[in-house]
């Protein structure tokens, strides 16, 4: 098991023997994808759309086969993220609903963020893209530690326009920006990246926390056409519509890492990627013709789901100058890990974080496992599941009397064969080691952003009848 905390100084002092230029704090940046399947990047197998941006990063630092997103859908993964810890410690496993009123339904303003505790450390800290963690004036990301924010407070956006009519439907609304509003210009990821250049070029004399949270390639299904025609060998309509997506957050993500190049930043910033949970290859709202569109190869499942596809994401490290370059990390990583590592590498506050320094685990010889075990757990417990460091997977998949399973990720990664009935022993280990882990969590503090709508519909529904009789 990997030391959980790194004493700040050492770990400055090591990294300057390693790359003198790094004495000073490195910058974070912190990229996160939405949506993402974990078959859809080149360096992970995909072979119809191109990805060279990320697959140069992969390839230059530190691959993490066995990356997970801490939740199978959006904004608990991102609840996890910000705080570094599991988001079921505080009751936080359900998609948030959009309500500016509701000052519970977000993440808790009594838990630290990690730009609270970077800006804390001395860096100048900045949200661009998605915040998907609560829509009240007390969950506004300024309220959380961020100096500045540009981008959706909810789940997502439309990527062409702004339309003031659509009253009903939150992706319409305006743009950000710190506590103005804003249209969307061009295509939106394109905007974002923009506004992350700005940032970048806006904090080159002191350290800087980047939190670039692209809403692509999650819907809805909008990109340049001219994008599209380049992948005209997809025959399937919106898996080429998604490509289209996936290929402008790369090439934007390569357009960020030439501008730290070329202001010589590169060296001195840290960066983290991941997805924040798999793709949804059952498509969106039902909608037959979605189906299959985005691709978790070789996994089973998708989005909304424990299976590996819905969890198992892809995710680097990338330092050049610092971490060597063509590694892979065998052992389970979460996203609560790129948390504590930015924590440590920072000289941060690390009281209270539950994920690894990942650096830490990296560099040993040989390289260590950041957790003997790693767990998920949906829907106040119905659903969970518990994976060792060698893989072992035992999960409840469903609510009820469905049965446990367990499999072998490493040899069985498409969850085929069910070992639960060969290896008691393991099961009973592996389900001590969950209900230990749940015994610290708490019930969901809110309902979903489903139900919400649902419950106002039925209020409004009885107000408009009046009283009974």
């Amino acid at each position: 098991m990997c030391r959980l905390i790194l004493k700040t100084w050492l770990c400055l002092i090591a990294v300057s023997l390693v790359h003198p230029a790094l004495a000073q704090k490195p910058n974070i940046l912190v990229i996160l994808a939405d949506d993402l399947g974990h078959g859809d990047v080149g360096y992970t197998g995909c072979e119809d759309i191109p990805t060279p941006n990320l697959d140069r990063l992969a390839a230059g630092g530190v691959r993490f086969t066995m990356g997970y997103a801490s939740h199978s859908f959006c904004s608990p993964t991102r609840a996890a993220l910000m705080t570094g810890k599991y988001q079921q410690r505080f009751g936080y496993e359900l998609n948030v609903p959009y309500a500016p009123r509701d000052k519970v339904a977000g993440l808790p303003v009594e838990e630290v963020t990690i730009a609270e505790r970077l800006k804390e450390a001395g860096y100048k800290t900045g949200l661009v893209g998605k915040w998907h963690l609560g829509s009240s004036p007390a969950h506004h990301p300024l309220n959380r530690g961020f100096d500045t924010f540009f981008g959706m407070i909810h789940g997502g956006h439309d990527y062409i326009n702004v339309d003031s009519t659509r009253l009903d439907n939150a992706y319409n609304h305006a743009l950000i920006d710190n506590k103005s509003f804003a249209n969307v210009e061009g295509y939106l990821t394109n905007q974002l990246t923009d506004k992350a250049l700005e940032f970048i070029e806006d904090s080159q004399d002191e350290p800087f926390f980047l939190y670039l949270s692209y809403n692509a390639p999650h819907g809805p299904f909008q990109a340049p056409q001219a994008t599209m025609d380049e992948l005209s060998h997809i025959d399937h309509k919106y898996r080429r519509i998604y490509g289209a997506m996936v290929v402008e957050m790369d090439r934007d993500i390569g357009r960020v890492v030439k501008r730290l190049e070329e202001l010589g930043m590169a060296e001195n910033t840290l960066i983290l990627f991941q997805s924040d949970n798999g793709g949804p290859e059952q498509g969106y709202h039902g909608v037959e013709e979605t189906y299959g569109l985005t691709s978790n190869a070789p996994f089973k499942g998708g989005k909304g789901y424990l299976h590996e596809g819905g969890i198992h994401v892809p995710y680097f490290l990338y330092w050049p100058g610092t971490l060597e370059p063509g590694q892979t990390y065998p052992y389970p990583a979460l996203s609560i890990d790129l948390t504590r590592t930015a924590a440590a590498v920072a000289g941060a506050d690390e009281n209270d974080m539950e994920g690894s320094n990942l650096l830490d685990c990296v560099s040993a010889s040989p390289m260590e496992p950041a957790h003997e075990n790693i767990f998920f757990r949906q829907t106040n417990n119905v659903i969970w599941a518990v994976i060792d460091k060698d893989g072992n997977k035992l999960t409840k998949p469903g609510g009820g009397d469905t049965p446990m399973e367990l499999y072998n990720i490493h040899r069985d990664p498409g969850e085929a064969r069910n070992l639960h009935d060969e290896n008691p022993e393991l099961v009973k280990q592996l389900q001590s080691a969950y209900d230990t882990w749940n015994a610290d969590n708490e019930d969901t503090r809110f309902i979903t952003h489903g139900d919400y709508l649902r419950r106002l519909d039925e209020l409004h529904g009885e107000i408009s009848q009046g009283p009974a009789n």
